[in-house]
């Protein structure tokens, strides 16, 4: 509204400012008034210089189904005299945009490199798109069809009308081929469209015009200049807008808009008297102009007046210079290119930001995909750099892929948030969350995740199933659900015997697929995964692969081919989730459901099955196949529905994942269901343990648990089993957090000082017999020191002070469960050799002053 905007639907209802009713505002005096009738013109279009507009009532028209037609032309010529004839008839159309062959060619390059270029267009055709209401279609259509063809166009199919309509929020995706734009914008006569636009193509060389017509007599142009903001020539190119914009005004054009660049040119956009008014109104609300004091109307002379004027006189200087200024990106810091051409790539919409499942819990700019792009392009452009705060909040993304659904630009986000992760930890040493220090040691250990033995991995199967050694169909468990809820698992393999489906299972020889290792940038213990695995499902001769979690699933079927590929390993395996296998069962007739279950559910998509995936049609299918189930939606599902808040945020950031978590609860609550379903064993853990912080008692429910019930089998609620682990993780992870090192080190300083190297003992001992001033002078030099020393002394003492941590970690950890008691030992020497080095230098400045303390030897405070 204070942009004055024009966009869809201006053909016919103009501007925004012609469709408010009225406005609610801020006032420069601090007064909130609500502005109505003739008073709308001094807020309309006018960029905020006569106050803060917070809320706006908008007319509009009953929503009906938008019909398409499109035409395809060969000359500027054809397209103006159409856009002419549509202006001067009463056609009721309600849109009607234009797309330049130039800018028609790029967009199917752009996504063509996305492999999404499915659309075919008539080469060196330009596109006019015209919309209307279904009620309108008998009386539109032919009238339209007849107007193409007779200005010498073709009518298009309806696919890439189709196809246009789409993506008609999506102009900024010819960054594909930028990776920076230039943009130019300007409002002309809808007749002068054909003469402005061949002026401007020849003046600037690759220019890409779309356009939208407005009021049925002008036209805006958008106009995009492909370009590289990382070279010397972006700045050269940049002037070319205002060329551009001095060519739309040569035909009778004016700009878009005024803000601060173009106030010389106001009283072309608003006309002589009204511009005398809206001076008038600003003296009178905002007599010490306070809000945008040099826009529009600049109460002094613009000092950017004389640097527009110069560039423009300057352009013939401009298209030499720019022969000469490199067009070779040049930054001050490497990356990996395909991340530093999509940094610069970013239009910093926010798009993603609206939807990021992180910046919900966390609020803040930094945690969203548009954040996160423009730290990067900082950081190549040497303004910032890395530290381990920033390299956690790339780590924290739940891995939902919310944001590649709406990126206009189409870029890959979270896959490339995935070589983020290597990149930071694996290549360039950062530490990951101490956490998944824990899982990497205890998958060393014993091939799973959760610190269990291995020897238990199979034992949640069932005794009423059997399973073969070797098949072509294979069961894959997952760790969480061998050690955690297992319900999952055995319900699961309920299925495929109650369908009939003979099966074979890794069991004690089945490791954790390696997802966790992947997304906390752990790829060394990634890759050993693959390698295992790969082999003992090869051993098996398995040619289809049945899988409970998303996770799991998402790691064989996405990541699996790709690295085995990478390291030369026989992988041609079929990945279907359980969710799959059960409705296609129940289709074909083989299950038979023996007892109703009487619940209202609703269905929780996990992000990996579902925007990973594309799974959301068969849970839902089987779910409502059940007798007494009544099925109700979510607020948010399918592509757009919310995501559970788990993968590294359940451990980097509790409390940000709870919020999360919470929100996915309420929405269950919201329509009434007496049970959330998912099939996720993180997302159920996540539920469980996000409702017990909110308070809910909403019961999560898995999906296989529910139809297995449905054929009669008893089944268990592994709920309280879930809060008892997550409270023990809880605690190990604040455990290996510094503050939580910083509280392990004080508590055990006595015992420090006792497995500290004889030499430097013996030091201690010989300062200590010293005259008090001396003694003094002495320790200071230690103290001084200490930061050097103790890294060297700490490899020393680390050994022997891993009995007294491990006695110290089941005091600290209420009801470790036996078997982490039991590999602690064997997994505590691999975790602290791997946090020690960089928690070292955050833990020791804390301890310090105790130890100090304890070396004079006075008492250590408790």
């Amino acid at each position: 509204v204070a942009e004055g905007g024009y966009g869809v639907g201006s053909f016919e209802y103009g501007s925004i400012g012609q469709n408010v009713v009225s406005v609610e505002m801020v006032t420069p005096s601090g007064e909130i008034r609500t502005v109505s009738g003739d008073e709308l013109r001094f807020v309309n279009g006018l960029e905020g210089i006569t106050g803060f507009i917070t809320r706006v009532t908008l007319a509009i028209r009953r929503a009906e189904e938008d019909v398409l037609t499109l035409g395809a032309f060969g000359s500027l010529e054809d397209v103006t005299r159409t856009m002419e004839v549509l202006g001067q008839s009463d056609l009721p159309v309600w849109h009607v945009s234009v797309s330049t062959k130039e800018f028609v060619e790029k967009t199917r390059q752009a996504e063509e490199r996305l492999g999404s270029g499915d659309q075919e267009v008539p080469a060196g055709k330009s596109l006019l798109l015209m919309v209307y209401p279904r009620s309108r279609e008998g009386r539109v259509r032919p009238a339209l069809e007849r107007t193409i063809r007779e200005c010498g166009g073709e009518v298009m199919g309806p696919e890439l009308a189709r196809h246009e309509w789409e993506h008609r929020f999506d102009p900024m995706r010819l960054k594909r081929l930028g990776p920076s734009l230039v943009p130019a914008e300007a409002i002309i006569p809808a007749g002068s469209f054909a003469q402005t636009v061949s002026e401007v193509a020849r003046e600037v060389k690759g220019i890409a015009i779309e356009g939208t017509v407005i009021g049925r007599r002008e036209v805006t142009l958008l106009g995009f200049l492909l370009s590289d903001e990382r070279t010397l020539a972006f700045n050269l190119d940049y002037t070319k807008s205002l060329l551009i914009l001095d060519i739309a005004q040569r035909f009778g054009g004016r700009p878009y808009s005024v803000g601060y660049y173009f106030v010389d040119s106001a009283e072309r956009v608003y006309g002589k008297q009204r511009l005398e008014e809206i001076r008038a109104y600003k003296e009178k609300v905002d007599p010490n102009w306070l809000f945008n004091p040099e826009k529009i109307i600049a109460r002094e002379p613009n000092p950017l007046a004389p640097m527009m004027k110069a560039a423009r006189v300057g352009q013939p200087l401009v298209r030499l210079a720019e022969n000469l200024a490199s067009r070779r990106p040049k930054l001050a810091r490497k990356f990996p290119e395909i991340l530093g051409f999509e940094a610069f790539a970013c239009t910093q919409c926010g798009y993603c930001r609206d939807v990021c499942t992180l910046y919900g819990g966390r609020g803040w700019e930094s945690a969203s995909p548009r954040g996160k792009w423009y730290f990067l392009r900082e950081y190549l452009k040497g303004n910032v750099d890395f530290n381990q705060e920033v390299v956690e909040t790339f780590l924290l993304c739940t891995t939902c892929k919310r944001c590649d659904e709406v990126c206009q630009v189409n870029i890959p986000i979270q896959g490339l948030w995935d070589e983020m992760r290597g990149e930071l930890i694996q290549k360039r040493g950062f530490p990951t969350f101490p956490a998944f220090e824990m899982m990497g040691a205890s998958f060393h250990s014993d091939l799973n995740i959760w610190a269990e033995h291995r020897e238990n991995r199979d034992a949640w199967v069932p005794n009423d199933v059997t399973y073969l050694q070797k098949g072509e169909t294979g069961y894959w468990a997952g760790c969480t659900a061998s050690f955690v809820e297992k319900d999952i698992a055995q319900n699961a393999v309920h299925i495929l015997k109650e369908g009939g489906i003979p099966f074979t299972y890794l069991g004690k020889d089945e490791a954790c697929c390696g997802v966790p290792m992947l997304v906390s940038g752990k790829w060394d213990v990634w890759e050993e995964a693959v390698r295992h695995n790969v082999a003992e499902i090869n051993k098996r001769g398995i040619k289809t692969m049945v899988v409970s979690c998303p996770g799991c699933w998402v790691a064989l079927e996405h990541f699996y081919p790709v690295w085995a590929k990478k390291l030369g390993l026989e992988w041609d395996v079929h990945i279907r989730h359980i969710t799959e296998v059960a409705a296609e069962l129940i289709r074909d007739g083989k299950l038979h459901f023996k007892k109703p279950v009487d619940l209202k559910l609703t269905y929780h998509d996990p992000c990996h099955i579902g925007r990973h995936g594309g799974i959301y049609d068969a849970p839902r299918e089987a779910l409502q196949a059940i007798p007494g189930v009544e099925f109700v939606e979510m607020e948010h599902i399918r592509e757009n529905g919310l995501c559970c808040g788990s993968v590294l945020t359940r451990i980097g950031d509790p409390v940000a994942s709870d919020r999360i978590g919470g929100k996915r609860i309420a929405e269950a609550e919201a329509v009434g269901a007496d049970q959330l379903v998912t099939t996720c064993p993180c997302c159920e853990f996540q539920l469980r343990v996000s409702a017990r912080s909110a308070g809910s008692n909403l019961p999560v429910r898995d999906f296989a648990s529910l139809v297995a019930e449905a054929l009669g089998y008893v089944t268990e609620d592994p709920t309280d089993h879930v809060h008892q682990i997550w409270d023990v993780f809880k605690a190990a992870i604040y455990e290996m957090s510094v503050p939580g090192m910083v509280e392990m080190m004080e508590n055990l300083l006595p015992q420090m000082m006792e497995m500290m190297p004889d030499s430097m003992k013996g030091a201690m001992g010989v300062v200590k017999k010293l005259p008090g001033g001396v003694q003094d002078v002495m320790f200071g030099m230690m103290e001084s020191v200490m930061p050097m020393m103790m890294p060297k002394m700490m490899d020393q003492m680390l050994p022997k002070m891993l009995p007294v941590i491990n006695q110290y970690m089941k005091e600290k950890i209420p009801n470790m469960p036996a078997a982490m008691e039991e590999i602690l030992p064997k997994i505590m020497p691999e975790v602290m050799a791997r946090l020690m080095p960089s928690m070292l230098p955050k833990v020791l400045p804390q301890v310090q002053p105790k130890m100090m303390e304890v070396m004079r030897g006075k008492k250590a405070a408790s």
